[in-house]
Protein backbone atom coordinates (compact mmCIF):
# COMPACT_ATOMS: atom_id res chain seq x y z
CA UNK A 1 0.00 0.00 0.00
CA UNK A 2 1.50 3.11 -0.82
CA UNK A 3 0.09 7.17 -1.02
CA UNK A 4 0.73 7.64 -5.02
CA UNK A 5 -2.17 8.45 -7.33
CA UNK A 6 -3.79 4.94 -8.06
CA UNK A 7 -5.57 6.63 -11.69
CA UNK A 8 -2.42 6.44 -13.99
CA UNK A 9 -2.71 5.25 -17.99
CA UNK A 10 -5.09 6.26 -20.78
CA UNK A 11 -7.49 3.61 -19.53
CA UNK A 12 -7.84 5.17 -16.02
CA UNK A 13 -10.44 6.89 -15.02
CA UNK A 14 -8.50 9.85 -14.91
CA UNK A 15 -7.25 9.10 -18.40
CA UNK A 16 -10.36 8.52 -19.86
CA UNK A 17 -11.73 12.23 -18.72
CA UNK A 18 -8.50 14.06 -19.88
CA UNK A 19 -8.16 12.49 -23.56
CA UNK A 20 -11.91 11.19 -24.41
CA UNK A 21 -13.44 13.50 -22.32
CA UNK A 22 -11.76 16.37 -23.55
CA UNK A 23 -12.30 15.04 -27.34
CA UNK A 24 -15.77 13.87 -25.93
CA UNK A 25 -16.93 17.35 -25.33
CA UNK A 26 -15.70 19.23 -28.30
CA UNK A 27 -17.28 16.89 -30.22
CA UNK A 28 -20.96 17.44 -28.03
CA UNK A 29 -20.53 21.12 -28.53
CA UNK A 30 -19.69 20.93 -31.67
CA UNK A 31 -22.67 19.25 -32.53
CA UNK A 32 -24.97 21.50 -30.72
CA UNK A 33 -23.98 24.64 -32.57
CA UNK A 34 -24.16 22.91 -35.95
CA UNK A 35 -27.83 21.69 -34.93
CA UNK A 36 -28.87 24.51 -33.00
CA UNK A 37 -26.84 27.58 -32.31
CA UNK A 38 -25.98 28.68 -34.91
CA UNK A 39 -29.00 27.75 -37.40
CA UNK A 40 -30.94 29.64 -34.72
CA UNK A 41 -28.40 32.63 -34.85
CA UNK A 42 -28.50 32.64 -38.84
CA UNK A 43 -32.15 32.84 -38.48
CA UNK A 44 -32.32 35.20 -36.14
CA UNK A 45 -30.10 37.81 -38.14
CA UNK A 46 -32.14 37.05 -40.96
CA UNK A 47 -34.78 38.46 -39.76
CA UNK A 48 -32.86 41.31 -38.08
CA UNK A 49 -31.91 42.36 -41.60
CA UNK A 50 -35.75 42.10 -42.52
CA UNK A 51 -37.01 44.03 -39.25
CA UNK A 52 -38.52 41.49 -38.16
CA UNK A 53 -38.97 40.63 -34.23
CA UNK A 54 -38.32 37.04 -33.39
CA UNK A 55 -39.38 37.71 -30.28
CA UNK A 56 -37.15 34.86 -28.69
CA UNK A 57 -34.79 35.11 -26.01
CA UNK A 58 -33.22 31.93 -27.06
CA UNK A 59 -32.09 33.88 -30.84
CA UNK A 60 -30.54 36.73 -28.90
CA UNK A 61 -28.37 33.95 -26.57
CA UNK A 62 -27.48 31.99 -30.12
CA UNK A 63 -26.37 35.01 -31.32
CA UNK A 64 -24.26 35.65 -28.44
CA UNK A 65 -22.82 32.47 -28.57
CA UNK A 66 -22.43 31.87 -32.38
CA UNK A 67 -18.74 32.20 -33.02
CA UNK A 68 -15.95 29.75 -33.11
CA UNK A 69 -14.17 31.31 -29.74
CA UNK A 70 -17.39 30.68 -27.53
CA UNK A 71 -17.52 27.31 -28.80
CA UNK A 72 -13.95 26.46 -27.98
CA UNK A 73 -14.45 28.22 -24.36
CA UNK A 74 -17.68 26.38 -23.93
CA UNK A 75 -15.95 23.22 -24.74
CA UNK A 76 -13.23 23.91 -22.51
CA UNK A 77 -15.69 24.68 -19.30
CA UNK A 78 -17.76 21.35 -20.00
CA UNK A 79 -14.21 19.53 -20.02
CA UNK A 80 -13.27 21.59 -16.40
CA UNK A 81 -16.79 20.50 -15.22
CA UNK A 82 -16.02 16.59 -16.17
CA UNK A 83 -12.52 17.14 -13.91
CA UNK A 84 -14.44 18.44 -11.11
CA UNK A 85 -17.08 16.53 -11.06
CA UNK A 86 -14.42 13.67 -10.56
CA UNK A 87 -12.65 15.52 -8.13
CA UNK A 88 -15.72 15.68 -5.90
CA UNK A 89 -16.69 12.03 -6.16
CA UNK A 90 -13.15 11.39 -5.06
CA UNK A 91 -13.56 14.11 -2.22
CA UNK A 92 -16.97 12.30 -1.49
CA UNK A 93 -15.02 9.06 -1.23
CA UNK A 94 -12.08 10.39 1.25
CA UNK A 95 -14.79 11.92 3.75
CA UNK A 96 -16.84 8.65 3.75
CA UNK A 97 -13.54 6.78 4.48
CA UNK A 98 -13.01 9.11 7.78
CA UNK A 99 -16.64 8.61 8.20
CA UNK A 100 -16.00 5.01 8.45
CA UNK A 101 -12.65 5.27 10.87
CA UNK A 102 -13.92 8.53 12.73
CA UNK A 103 -18.00 7.50 13.08
CA UNK A 104 -17.90 9.85 16.68
CA UNK A 105 -16.10 12.74 14.59
CA UNK A 106 -18.09 12.93 11.90
CA UNK A 107 -21.54 12.61 13.22
CA UNK A 108 -22.47 8.97 12.43
CA UNK A 109 -23.87 6.49 14.94
CA UNK A 110 -21.81 3.09 13.65
CA UNK A 111 -19.04 1.12 14.98
CA UNK A 112 -15.24 2.30 13.50
CA UNK A 113 -13.93 0.24 10.65
CA UNK A 114 -11.14 -0.56 13.00
CA UNK A 115 -11.40 0.12 17.28
CA UNK A 116 -7.83 1.49 18.29
CA UNK A 117 -8.12 1.08 22.20
CA UNK A 118 -9.77 -1.73 22.20
CA UNK A 119 -11.29 -0.89 25.95
CA UNK A 120 -7.46 0.14 26.65
CA UNK A 121 -6.70 3.84 27.64
CA UNK A 122 -3.60 3.59 25.23
CA UNK A 123 -2.25 1.95 22.25
CA UNK A 124 1.00 0.04 23.15
CA UNK A 125 4.18 -0.68 20.79
CA UNK A 126 2.90 -4.27 20.64
CA UNK A 127 -0.29 -2.96 19.78
CA UNK A 128 0.78 -0.85 17.36
CA UNK A 129 2.14 -3.94 14.78
CA UNK A 130 -1.16 -5.15 15.44
CA UNK A 131 -3.75 -2.24 14.32
CA UNK A 132 -1.42 -1.60 11.71
CA UNK A 133 -1.24 -5.13 10.37
CA UNK A 134 -5.17 -5.32 10.59
CA UNK A 135 -5.40 -1.41 8.77
CA UNK A 136 -3.29 -2.76 5.91
CA UNK A 137 -5.32 -5.77 5.43
CA UNK A 138 -8.89 -3.43 5.28
CA UNK A 139 -7.26 -1.26 2.82
CA UNK A 140 -7.02 -3.77 0.50
CA UNK A 141 -10.87 -3.74 0.39
CA UNK A 142 -12.11 -2.25 -3.20
CA UNK A 143 -14.00 0.82 -1.48
CA UNK A 144 -10.55 1.66 1.18
CA UNK A 145 -7.89 1.09 -1.75
CA UNK A 146 -5.56 4.07 -1.74
CA UNK A 147 -7.37 6.36 0.47
CA UNK A 148 -5.47 8.49 2.74
CA UNK A 149 -6.51 7.79 5.83
CA UNK A 150 -6.01 4.22 5.94
CA UNK A 151 -2.63 4.52 4.66
CA UNK A 152 -1.22 7.46 7.02
CA UNK A 153 -2.76 5.69 10.16
CA UNK A 154 -1.08 2.34 9.16
CA UNK A 155 2.51 3.87 8.45
CA UNK A 156 2.23 5.92 11.34
CA UNK A 157 1.49 3.14 13.52
CA UNK A 158 4.43 1.01 12.08
CA UNK A 159 6.56 3.33 12.81
CA UNK A 160 5.75 3.70 16.42
CA UNK A 161 5.93 -0.18 16.30
CA UNK A 162 9.68 0.26 15.40
CA UNK A 163 10.62 2.64 16.79
CA UNK A 164 8.25 3.04 20.18
CA UNK A 165 8.99 6.94 19.36
CA UNK A 166 5.95 9.18 19.50
CA UNK A 167 7.53 12.03 18.22
CA UNK A 168 8.94 9.87 14.50
CA UNK A 169 5.70 8.44 14.75
CA UNK A 170 3.85 11.91 15.17
CA UNK A 171 6.31 12.88 12.28
CA UNK A 172 5.62 10.35 10.09
CA UNK A 173 1.79 11.09 10.07
CA UNK A 174 2.13 14.69 9.35
CA UNK A 175 4.76 14.23 6.47
CA UNK A 176 2.23 11.91 5.03
CA UNK A 177 -0.31 14.29 5.22
CA UNK A 178 1.17 17.03 4.26
CA UNK A 179 2.32 15.11 1.19
CA UNK A 180 -1.61 14.40 0.73
CA UNK A 181 -2.16 17.64 0.76
CA UNK A 182 0.60 18.16 -1.97
CA UNK A 183 -0.77 15.86 -3.95
CA UNK A 184 -4.15 17.46 -3.94
CA UNK A 185 -3.07 20.91 -5.12
CA UNK A 186 -1.21 19.64 -7.73
CA UNK A 187 -3.75 17.85 -9.14
CA UNK A 188 -5.48 21.36 -9.67
CA UNK A 189 -2.87 22.38 -12.11
CA UNK A 190 -5.13 21.67 -15.40
CA UNK A 191 -7.93 23.75 -13.99
CA UNK A 192 -5.92 26.62 -13.00
CA UNK A 193 -4.71 26.50 -16.72
CA UNK A 194 -8.37 26.10 -18.28
CA UNK A 195 -9.89 29.21 -15.99
CA UNK A 196 -6.86 31.05 -17.20
CA UNK A 197 -6.94 30.18 -21.07
CA UNK A 198 -10.45 30.89 -21.56
CA UNK A 199 -10.54 34.52 -20.68
CA UNK A 200 -7.23 34.22 -23.30
CA UNK A 201 -9.37 32.34 -25.54
CA UNK A 202 -12.11 34.99 -25.23
CA UNK A 203 -10.01 38.02 -25.88
CA UNK A 204 -8.29 36.48 -28.79
CA UNK A 205 -11.97 36.77 -30.16
CA UNK A 206 -12.12 40.35 -29.12
CA UNK A 207 -8.66 41.19 -31.38
CA UNK A 208 -10.24 39.18 -34.26
CA UNK A 209 -13.57 41.04 -34.23
CA UNK A 210 -11.94 44.22 -33.63
CA UNK A 211 -9.63 43.40 -36.51
CA UNK A 212 -12.03 43.28 -38.96
CA UNK A 213 -14.13 46.02 -37.98
CA UNK A 214 -11.13 48.03 -38.47
CA UNK A 215 -10.64 46.56 -41.95
CA UNK A 216 -14.73 47.57 -42.80
CA UNK A 217 -14.19 51.15 -41.66
CA UNK A 218 -14.05 52.26 -44.71
CA UNK A 219 -17.68 50.51 -45.71
CA UNK A 220 -19.16 52.45 -42.51
CA UNK A 221 -17.73 55.43 -43.71
CA UNK A 222 -19.77 55.15 -46.92
CA UNK A 223 -22.89 54.29 -44.75
CA UNK A 224 -22.71 51.12 -43.84
CA UNK A 225 -22.51 49.98 -40.81
CA UNK A 226 -23.97 46.42 -40.45
CA UNK A 227 -20.27 45.25 -41.50
CA UNK A 228 -18.26 47.13 -38.36
CA UNK A 229 -21.62 46.20 -35.85
CA UNK A 230 -21.50 42.48 -36.65
CA UNK A 231 -17.22 42.30 -36.13
CA UNK A 232 -17.81 44.36 -32.90
CA UNK A 233 -20.56 42.00 -31.83
CA UNK A 234 -17.78 39.09 -32.50
CA UNK A 235 -15.14 40.98 -30.12
CA UNK A 236 -17.54 42.12 -27.29
CA UNK A 237 -19.62 38.66 -27.09
CA UNK A 238 -16.44 36.74 -26.81
CA UNK A 239 -15.23 38.45 -24.29
CA UNK A 240 -18.70 37.86 -22.24
CA UNK A 241 -18.83 34.37 -22.93
CA UNK A 242 -15.39 33.52 -21.60
CA UNK A 243 -15.23 35.69 -18.39
CA UNK A 244 -18.46 34.78 -17.58
CA UNK A 245 -17.84 30.61 -17.92
CA UNK A 246 -13.94 32.04 -16.15
CA UNK A 247 -15.69 33.36 -13.29
CA UNK A 248 -18.26 29.89 -12.49
CA UNK A 249 -15.20 27.79 -13.61
CA UNK A 250 -13.40 29.43 -10.58
CA UNK A 251 -16.16 29.43 -8.21
CA UNK A 252 -16.07 25.35 -8.83
CA UNK A 253 -12.77 25.38 -8.17
CA UNK A 254 -12.23 27.40 -5.34
CA UNK A 255 -15.15 24.85 -3.67
CA UNK A 256 -13.04 22.33 -4.66
CA UNK A 257 -10.15 23.17 -2.85
CA UNK A 258 -11.67 24.51 0.22
CA UNK A 259 -13.38 20.55 0.54
CA UNK A 260 -10.11 19.29 0.18
CA UNK A 261 -8.22 21.45 2.62
CA UNK A 262 -11.40 21.10 4.94
CA UNK A 263 -10.78 17.24 4.61
CA UNK A 264 -6.61 17.34 5.30
CA UNK A 265 -7.77 19.71 8.28
CA UNK A 266 -10.03 16.88 9.46
CA UNK A 267 -8.05 14.14 9.19
CA UNK A 268 -5.14 15.85 10.85
CA UNK A 269 -7.60 16.28 13.78
CA UNK A 270 -8.55 13.00 13.96
CA UNK A 271 -4.51 11.54 13.95
CA UNK A 272 -3.87 13.79 17.13
CA UNK A 273 -6.51 13.47 18.84
CA UNK A 274 -7.25 9.59 18.12
CA UNK A 275 -4.07 8.43 17.42
CA UNK A 276 -1.40 10.33 18.22
CA UNK A 277 -2.37 11.34 22.15
CA UNK A 278 -3.27 7.37 22.49
CA UNK A 279 0.36 6.37 21.92
CA UNK A 280 1.70 5.33 25.04
CA UNK A 281 3.28 2.61 26.26
CA UNK A 282 3.85 1.42 29.88
CA UNK A 283 6.44 -1.12 29.99
CA UNK A 284 8.48 1.29 26.98
CA UNK A 285 8.50 4.32 29.28
CA UNK A 286 9.81 2.52 32.09
CA UNK A 287 12.61 1.04 30.47
CA UNK A 288 13.65 4.12 28.87
CA UNK A 289 13.26 6.19 32.55
CA UNK A 290 15.50 3.16 33.89
CA UNK A 291 17.54 3.84 31.35
CA UNK A 292 18.37 7.51 31.58
CA UNK A 293 18.39 6.73 35.45
CA UNK A 294 21.28 5.06 35.01
CA UNK A 295 22.91 7.24 33.07
CA UNK A 296 22.93 9.60 35.38
CA UNK A 297 23.88 7.43 38.00
CA UNK A 298 27.16 6.67 36.07
CA UNK A 299 27.85 10.31 34.60
CA UNK A 300 27.51 11.22 38.53
CA UNK A 301 29.89 8.16 39.70
CA UNK A 302 32.14 9.23 36.92
CA UNK A 303 32.25 12.54 38.59
CA UNK A 304 32.85 11.65 41.80
CA UNK A 305 35.33 9.64 40.72
CA UNK A 306 37.44 12.00 39.16
CA UNK A 307 36.67 14.43 42.63
CA UNK A 308 38.49 11.74 44.37
CA UNK A 309 41.28 11.75 42.13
Amino acid sequence: MSLRNPERGLFSVKGLIFTLGLIASFIFVGTLYGLIIRPGANQADLANSYGVDVGSSFSSLFVILKDYEQQICISLFLWGLMILIYKFILLNYEAKTLGRFAPESEGLDTEPEVDLLAGARSITRERAGTLSAEIDSKSQQHDLHNKILPYVMARGLERYHMTGSVPEATETIMGRLEVASEQQESELSMLRYLVWAIPSIGFIGTVRGIGVALQRADEALQGDISGVTSALGVAFNSTLVALFISIVLMLLIHLLQGGQEGLILRLQTFCREQLIDKLYDREETAIREQQTEDKEQNSASQDEARNER
